[in-house]
């Protein structure tokens, strides 16, 4: 995930059960997950519940840099 500097980029929220992992690699974000917000810095990570809209905020004047690992759950099981 690259946000340009004081970017912000709004996600819809993803199927019941989605977990999202998103790790800092440069930069700073914002996200905000159900009307909280959670500040990281380089190298800080978190672990959400994606099945809700969530917002990423780059509050910089530099590019932010994270990694962004979704987790499905298989409708099947």
């Amino acid at each position: 995930l690259r946000l340009q500097p004081q970017a912000t980029e709004e996600a819809e929220a993803h199927a019941p059960g989605t977990m999202e992992n998103l790790v800092v690699a440069t930069g700073a974000i914002a996200i905000e997950i159900g009307g909280r917000t959670e500040r990281l810095g380089q190298g800080d990570a978190i672990l959400f519940q994606a099945d809700q809209p969530h917002i990423y905020r780059n509050p910089l004047r530099q590019e932010t840099v994270a990694y962004l690992v979704m987790t499905y759950v298989d409708p099947a099981v």
